[in-house]
């Protein structure tokens, strides 16, 4: 089988020229690769030739789903009728990979993408908006009758101002209803408010215990009057990346702090593997770049860092594993386990690209 990622960030490849040079590189490699194994049989080299051509022919007419992806995912195999196109919501490496099985590593990131709710609000308009940063979509806005302040003194200008006020609180239960009963009947990771100092704080205290859990530190810097979605998709990307820092930052100092005698992390490929194998993995920690050769075994699954011999466990013949990388996420999404690609900062390097923050 082929699998085919093909990166489609507009500042790289957003002209047809760049994604010609890209399509025609990754399958020219990829040819080469099948024309120098020699321990390939005849008949799956002619059919990897098909599955590389029937590639090459789609991405190059006016069908390839191109518009909206920052990258592209192609599964093909001619023997087995499978043709599969995904478009990915973040850019990934180009690269092709002839294995048994597809690679579907690249897309754990994509799939892993929390979902994002956002609330941009201020005294008498509000709009929510809903989805993964770089795809949000607009679900509700939202004009309330808010009368506006005006100065004539005395009582009843006390009185208008109460009045006003009730209008602008009525408006935030207004909204802060349709926030919650989004949280309650979808399923969202993290929550992110806009809008005037003074009235976001009233907001937040009309919110759910669980969505003020989930509120990401910092606002969505927009004008709501007049921002696009592009403009606040934008703005979302900004804070969401912010947070992902956090996150990461916060994952590798628990990494950091429970490597050792009786700690719960594990560093470097031989013992998160090990882990792994143990199932005792909560969080599996990647650079994006980290891979490598290893084993399996063939009758109980047990992974190995390296090839050669039987398995330790059985006797068994071992199977050659040409993308460590592919395994170990195979094999921590297996146990239930979150998947982290670390892409903000260097720690993993340290530990040869690869750690996890164990159960027990």
């Amino acid at each position: 089988m082929v699998s085919l990622y093909m990166d489609l960030d507009p500042e790289r490849f957003a002209t047809p020229p760049a994604r010609a040079s890209q399509i025609r590189s990754l399958i020219d490699s990829a040819a080469r690769e099948v024309d120098g194994d020699r321990d390939l049989p005849r008949e799956e080299r002619i059919a990897l030739r098909e599955d590389l051509q029937r590639i090459r022919s789609f991405l190059c007419s006016p069908e390839a789903p191109f518009k909206g992806a920052r990258a592209l995912a192609v599964f093909c195999s001619v023997r087995d009728d499978l043709f599969k196109t995904v478009q990915l919501t973040r850019p990934v490496e180009g690269r092709v990979v002839i294995d048994k099985a597809p690679y579907i590593e690249p897309m754990i990131a994509a799939v892993q993408q929390p979902r994002w709710l956002v609330a941009l609000i201020n005294r008498r308009s509000a709009r929510v908006l809903a989805g993964s940063p770089d795809r949000l979509q607009e679900r509700t806005r939202v004009e309330d009758s808010v009368r506006g302040r005006h100065d004539q003194g005395g009582w009843s200008q006390a009185n208008y101002e109460r009045s006003v006020e009730k209008d602008v609180e009525d408006h935030l239960k207004h909204i802060a209803g349709i926030v919650n009963g989004r949280w309650r009947g979808e399923r969202f990771d993290r929550l992110a408010l806009g809008g005037p100092q003074e009235i976001v704080p009233r907001f937040e205290e009309l919110l759910g215990e669980a969505l003020r859990a989930a509120e990401a530190p910092g606002r969505v810097d927009v004008d709501l009057s007049k921002a696009t979605e592009a403009q606040v998709r934008a703005a979302v990307e900004k804070l969401v990346e912010e947070d992902e820092k956090r996150t990461e930052r916060a994952a590798l100092d628990q990494l950091g702090n429970g490597i050792g005698a009786g700690g719960r992390a594990a560093g470097g490929p031989e013992d998160t593997v090990t882990a792994l194998n143990e199932r005792r993995v909560a969080t599996l920690l990647l650079e994006p770049a980290f891979d490598g050769r290893g084993a399996r075994c063939l009758t109980c699954g047990l992974l190995l860092t390296e090839a050669g011999g039987r398995c330790p466990a059985d006797g068994s013949e071992l199977e050659p594993v040409e993308h460590l990388r592919e395994a170990v996420v195979e094999a921590a999404l297996a146990q239930d386990a979150a998947v982290m690609v670390v892409r903000h900062h260097p720690d993993l390097g340290a530990l040869r690209g690869i750690g996890a923050l164990l159960r027990f």
